[in-house]
């Protein structure tokens, strides 16, 4: 299956000719979340890259928005919206917020997520592939089975714990979670700042992937992951896809072309 993957998108518009350019080659398109929150100097340096005039910009930002929103409402099945950590934070008013926070426009924002909730997903499975904002590491998948959704030790004996995650978080719907779920995704490694011991699937830092850095200069290293299992994801933004035979980050800016039988990934524009 070819899938378009489009990451952390915070005001761009590289979504739009991506979509345009590349919808009739693929199957799916998948969304990786952060959609708000745009960085103030990049509206500064390219301003007709960007759906917004300014941070504030909030109407420029909900027309982006609505134009996403009616691509899932007219393709259903084909496009994914998954959420991120700055989706979260105008949705949960009590979700671990994150920096560059609109607080003057959250009400409006939390407006618009709230009435088409139903349509966005924390994570998404394809064949052997697990689409999610930022990861799910195999240590913040236990915790989130045992001490969240209370799998006993036998159910958790000798499953795919990054699996059963994934499937649990893409079937849960949205207007469901209550605050117990929010805790659970609100998690925080030291590695951003928090004191979790892991960071969820909407807040892991690429770090929390790496068993071992080989070679820093050559983005040589030696990634975390279970057997059987292929991530795609995005949240640490990157110059360039950092890829290994466990996962895939894309946070660059750009749209890519995914196929999920060989893990090649292209980049398109």
């Amino acid at each position: 299956m070819k899938v378009l993957v489009l990451p952390d998108v915070h005001g761009r518009k590289f979504w739009r000719k991506a979509v345009a350019n590349n919808i009739k080659q693929v199957d799916k398109v998948i969304f990786l979340g952060d959609y708000l929150d745009p960085y103030q100097n990049e509206i500064e340096e390219d301003s007709d890259s960007m759906e917004c005039n300014d941070f504030e910009d909030c109407q420029g930002l909900l027309n982006m928005l609505n134009d996403i929103i009616s691509l899932k409402k007219n393709e259903p099945n084909k496009y994914i919206l998954l959420t991120g950590n700055h989706t979260d934070s105008y949705i949960w008013s009590n979700f671990q917020a994150a920096t560059r926070t609109d607080k003057r426009n959250w009400k409006k924002y939390n407006k618009f997520f709230s009435e088409n909730l139903n349509l966005f997903n924390l994570a998404w499975i394809e064949g052997n592939c697990i689409f999610s904002h930022a990861g799910i590491s195999e240590g913040w998948a236990y915790e989130f089975l045992a001490n969240y959704m209370k799998y006993d030790e036998s159910a958790l004996d000798g499953i795919s714990f990054v699996k059963e995650c994934a499937e649990v978080l893409r079937d849960t719907n949205l207007v469901d979670f209550n605050n117990h779920y929010i805790n659970a995704i609100s998690n925080i490694s030291s590695y951003r700042g928090g004191w979790n011991n892991y960071g969820s699937c909407e807040w892991a830092d690429i770090r929390e992937h790496i068993s071992k850095v080989v070679s820093p200069q050559n983005n040589e290293f030696i990634g975390k992951g279970e057997e059987g299992v292929f991530q795609v994801f995005g949240h640490t933004q990157l110059k360039a896809p950092l890829v290994c035979d466990k996962w895939l980050c894309l946070d660059c800016r750009k749209g890519f072309i995914f196929d999920t039988n060989t893990h090649d990934c292209v980049s398109c524009l």
